[in-house]
């Protein structure tokens, strides 16, 4: 409850900044984001192991670094990390500290250079990513921030540097593999016939949804293995159920936004360079969910991971809403909505 509430509080002083960045010179930016940055770092290494979830499972592998399962199914960055702390005679709370530190003030400084908004953007971040990856899931904290980070030379078609930076996100989270392809869509923009797919596909795959269709179907059981077959047999169990994306609220504004950022493409990559992008990374977001629904673990990572551009498409609304403060009640309306839920049904914290 305690983090809850100190989230909380962070969050209201954040949609303040928030409705007043117009206004703020650049260096007042920079003071309050490097407060931000500390702020954020404290939270996420002093948080309780036994009242956070995902923290038993990093203390295990912290302690049990050189066990073949452990070894086998996590990244080598976890392990790497855990036996120089462990050498040196450090506990978990320094691994969280380290991960902070490279995640925390990576993500902040990308996500300035990325928009012109960037309290308005953290409204969305926060509530979403901030308790999800950098207080929960830290592995994919570390890949989302060095994903963000080969965005840009992604977009300057520096596809050397941009690969090496995916492929450093990779060795902090496998999951971050999914992003190789867009090596071969960089910025393209899509064309008005490519609009229209795009519009059309997805009620298309809510129907197959509904119907308890989806990539997984197309999958023959006799070569599904591994975690694949492990993840399919226990949604069949009713350990998993299978994702219901039409009461999920914040996948329902996903999908209402990208209909909006589809329809005010031109205008909104006039705006923003990486918008081309950004807005594809969005698209594959939204497809994932549907795309892997009866598998709701893989679904979520996967969405999730693409997800962490969620937060600068919202701030697309700045562009063709006006009043400006009109797009920022509606974005503080679906931060509050997460961070409310965050806090009646995800179990995120004791």
């Amino acid at each position: 409850m305690q983090m809850h509430l100190t989230i909380a509080v962070f969050f209201a002083f954040t949609v303040v900044m928030a409705f007043i960045e117009d206004y703020l010179k650049e260096s007042y930016k920079t003071i309050a984001l490097a407060a931000y940055a500390v702020f954020m770092v404290l939270l996420a290494s002093t948080k309780s192991i036994d009242g956070t979830a995902d923290a038993l499972i990093y203390e295990h592998i912290f302690y049990h670094n050189d066990e073949m399962l452990v070894v086998l199914t996590t990244e080598p960055t976890y392990l790497l990390l855990s036996r120089l702390v462990l050498a040196l005679g450090g506990a978990l709370w320094v691994i969280f500290l380290i991960y902070a530190l490279i995640t925390i003030p990576l993500k902040l400084h990308v996500l300035r250079k990325m928009t012109p908004f960037i309290f308005t953007a953290l409204v969305i971040y926060i509530p979403v990513y901030f308790e999800l990856h950098d207080l929960v899931q830290i592995r994919a904290a570390a890949a989302a921030a060095f994903l963000l980070l080969s965005f840009q030379p992604l977009c300057d078609k520096h596809y050397g540097k941009a690969f090496l930076l995916m492929l450093t996100a990779i060795l902090f989270h496998y999951s971050a593999v999914v992003f190789l392809p867009f090596l071969f869509i960089g910025n393209r923009a899509l064309s008005t016939r490519g609009r229209i797919i795009v519009a059309c596909v997805i009620p298309t795959l809510f129907v197959c949804y509904l119907m308890g269709k989806d990539m997984f179907s197309l999958i023959p059981s006799s070569i599904m293995g591994g975690k694949l077959d492990f993840y399919q047999k226990t949604t069949e169990k009713g350990e998993w159920a299978m994702a219901l994306l039409y009461k999920n609220v914040y996948f329902m504004l996903k999908c209402a936004m990208l209909y909006l950022c589809l329809y005010y493409y031109d205008l909104i990559v006039k705006e923003c360079r990486m918008a081309p992008l950004l807005i594809n990374l969005f698209i594959a977001s939204v497809l994932s969910l549907m795309l892997f629904s009866t598998i709701p673990v893989i679904a979520t990572r996967v969405s999730d991971l693409f997800g962490i551009i969620d937060c600068l498409v919202f701030t697309f609304t700045l562009y063709f809403v006006t009043p400006r403060y009109a797009a920022r009640i509606g974005i503080t309306v679906v931060g509050l909505y997460m961070l409310i839920y965050n806090m009646l049904v995800a179990e995120y914290f004791a």
